[in-house]
């Protein structure tokens, strides 16, 4: 029964979100149905039922008959938090939630159903307003505290600059860096992306480490000086020969003993899981025209036909958000 009423819980927490609850809750002394009520021009009746389906699912405690935030809503639902979550939320919820509701009509076609590849050249469409603003934001939101989780579980200490391939806003560099006060990093994404990168990495407390450039690493080639290639959820977007492209300018683009790091929902080998890698697999036949999530063993073989070598695997000291782990490999 849990997996058929999911589609009922992620709206929950969507809603709650659009009513920015979470937010007005933080720091206060809590609300009651009917201030909720009052306050965003609910009846009673829906004030309640919304406040106590939160409630049930651990977003907000109730203390002496007042709704308060949980602890776990504290830190990952209130903007402005730094692990705020609510971005990719919102983002799942206003492009993704409708396109699931069609996912047979994706499976009968193999066609995304959030874009039409005959009309659009590819689905980061700087005209499309869900990927132009919403979608930055998303990926930064869910990021952030994955970036942390791979901070502590990998050396990058280890590396002197580091070239974040596809990396939005800079979540991951920016984490990284302020792990490791020795690396520099540079994001590299569609200048429409970059440019609000470095808007945002400015005000960072390591902005001055990390820069951010514009390009397309299928129409250019990478750039040189990093000891450190980052594909986070890069490669799942893209067919086998796609990704294989980005794989091998990688190693075009790393000198003898750079490394390149990539983070995925991996799937397991044999093809049984996990929950998050193979949904996550689904959605790729959503919101893409080839992309897949893949196993770590047929990750291994791609890099090992683009010239890596010394292939290791990386498990996360602390569970995180999209990613269950990372592979490293050498180029000799």
């Amino acid at each position: 029964m849990a997996i058929a009423d999911g589609f009922r819980v992620a709206k929950v927490l969507a809603v709650a979100l659009d009513f920015d609850l979470f937010t007005k809750l933080s720091g206060g002394e809590g609300t009651t149905p009917e201030e909720f009520g009052s306050a965003e021009g609910l009846a009673p009746r829906p004030a309640t039922l919304l406040l106590t389906a939160c409630a049930s699912l651990g977003l907000l405690d109730k203390r002496d008959g007042r709704y308060v935030n949980s602890e776990l809503s504290e830190e990952f639902l209130v903007r402005g938090k730094r692990y705020f979550f609510g971005d990719l939320v919102t983002f799942t919820d206003r492009r993704e939630y409708d396109a699931w509701g069609k996912l047979d009509v994706a499976l009968r076609t193999d066609r995304p159903n959030t874009w039409d590849p005959d009309t659009e050249q590819t689905l980061f469409d700087p005209q499309d307003e869900h990927m132009a603003e919403l979608f930055p934001k998303a990926a930064h939101s869910g990021a952030v505290f994955t970036a942390r989780a791979m901070a502590l579980s990998h050396d990058f200490g280890a590396y002197r600059r580091l070239l974040d391939v596809g990396g939005g806003l800079g979540s991951f560099c920016g984490e990284l860096c302020a792990h490791h006060p020795n690396l520099r990093a540079t994001v590299y994404d569609l200048p429409f992306v970059s440019g609000m990168a470095e808007k945002r990495l400015a005000e960072t407390e390591v902005g001055d480490r990390v820069d951010a450039l514009g390009g397309d690493f299928f129409a250019d080639g990478l750039p040189t000086g990093y000891d450190a290639i980052l594909l986070t959820n890069i490669l799942h977007d893209w067919s086998d020969e796609e990704s294989a492209r980005i794989l091998a300018k990688c190693h075009d683009a790393l000198g003898s003993g750079g490394e390149v790091i990539i983070g995925e929902a991996f799937l397991d080998d044999d093809g049984t899981g996990p929950v998050a890698g193979a949904v996550a697999g689904l959605n790729m036949l959503v919101e893409t025209a080839a992309g897949t999530n893949r196993s770590r063993a047929a990750y291994t073989e791609m890099l090992n036909r683009a010239g890596f070598t010394d292939v290791r695997r990386l498990g996360l000291v602390v569970d995180a958000p999209l990613i269950n782990g990372a592979l490293v490999a050498r180029k000799a």
